[in-house]
């Protein structure tokens, strides 16, 4: 049953917002989804990775998402 698998996904920032600028990269795992990563897994991705917040109104549009195999 493959239902429980993992999928790592890259997020990368296409242009600067608030505190996070154009290239900063964070790794979200999802787990038994193949959906792509919502923004508040990204927020708390960066969060994880480098201690900001997103910016209220930030959107998925703002991110490169990139599925790593």
């Amino acid at each position: 049953n493959n239902s429980m698998s993992s999928h790592l996904w890259k997020v990368t920032a296409k242009k600067a917002v608030g505190k996070v600028a154009k290239g900063m990269e964070a790794e979200v795992v999802k787990s038994g989804t193949t959906a792509k990563p919502v923004i508040k897994e990204i927020e708390e991705a960066f969060k994880r990775k480098y201690g900001i917040s997103l910016i209220s109104g930030c959107s998925l549009a703002n991110f490169d998402m990139v599925e790593v195999k």
